[in-house]
This record gives structure tokens, C-alpha cells and sequence, in this order.
């Protein structure tokens, strides 16, 4: 997983968009699949700032692992 804050022409055509607040998340369709939660979180480092995100799967019947 990654996080980008550039976009400018970038094709972000296989993406889903997802739009919380003021920020729009792009997310691949395969994590979407996977993921029941996506949260991000932010660090303040010495350097600047971090941001992360965080993909929490939840078990159910159909998983195959």
C-alpha cells in the first residue's frame, strides 16, 4: 500500500474514490475486496509530517486463508 499526494497525471481510472471531509481517498478496487475498515493515520515527526494507512480485515465465511 502506498500513499501519494501527487496526482497530476496520473491515471487514477482503476481506482474507487472515496471522499471523507476534505481529503479523497483513492483505493484499489482488489483492497476494497479485502478491507472491511481503512483508517489513517498521521505522525509528527522531526522532519515533518506521516501519513499512513491501515487496511483491517474481518474473517467471514468466504475468506480462503
Amino acid at each position: 500500500m502506498s500513499v501519494d499526494t501527487y496526482l497530476k497525471g496520473k491515471n487514477t481510472s482503476s481506482y474507487k474514490r472515496i471522499q471523507h471531509d476534505d481529503v479523497t481517498l483513492l483505493v484499489a478496487h482488489k483492497l476494497m475486496q479485502y478491507a472491511s475498515r481503512l483508517e489513517l493515520v498521521t505522525r509528527k515527526k522531526l522532519l515533518g509530517s506521516k501519513l499512513t494507512a491501515v487496511a483491517h480485515h474481518q474473517h467471514t465465511a468466504a475468506c480462503r486463508h
